[in-house]
């Protein structure tokens, strides 16, 4: 007996006047098992899969009169899968040698990178362990925080 499996993704498309829209895109496959189809996953053009650019960046706004930091990164959302080799380029884009920043993660996947204004790094590390793990600024929390999720 054929199974038939649909996966279903909705994306956000812009409209005038600031408006959203759903789009769903449907992919279907007919097995005779139970398991699903292979899903392709295709880079950016001109990066390599699992490759990320993250620069800082700071809101206009008073962080005195808000009581809290106003700086956030610009990716805040990583998906791989496990056994996956992750590259990121990591940009600090404050003017000042003094207003620093880090990329930080506690273990598994322990890391701290710390750059002054103006500099960058690249690294990368194995996506060895399954799961949701927060990546941060040691300096610029609660804002600055972004989400590494390892799918088996």
């Amino acid at each position: 007996m054929a199974t038939l499996i649909a996966s279903v993704g909705l994306t956000l498309l812009p409209l005038s006047g600031g408006m959203l829209i759903a789009a769903a895109a449907v992919a279907q496959s007919s097995s005779s098992s139970s398991s699903p189809s292979a899903v392709m996953e295709v880079a950016a053009p001109k990066l390599k899969q699992n490759e990320y650019y993250i620069f800082t960046q700071e809101l206009n706004a008073n962080e005195s009169k808000l009581g809290v930091s106003v700086a956030y990164f610009t990716l805040t959302d990583i998906i791989v899968h496990k056994g996956d080799t992750v590259t990121i380029h990591f940009y600090n884009t404050a003017d000042e040698p003094g207003d620093r920043h880090t990329f930080t993660m506690q273990p598994p996947y322990k890391m701290d990178h710390d750059l002054a204004g103006g500099q960058n790094t690249t690294f990368s590390f194995k996506a060895d362990t399954v799961g949701g793990f927060t990546y941060f600024c040691r300096y610029d929390l609660p804002s600055m925080i972004g989400h590494l999720e390892v799918l088996p």
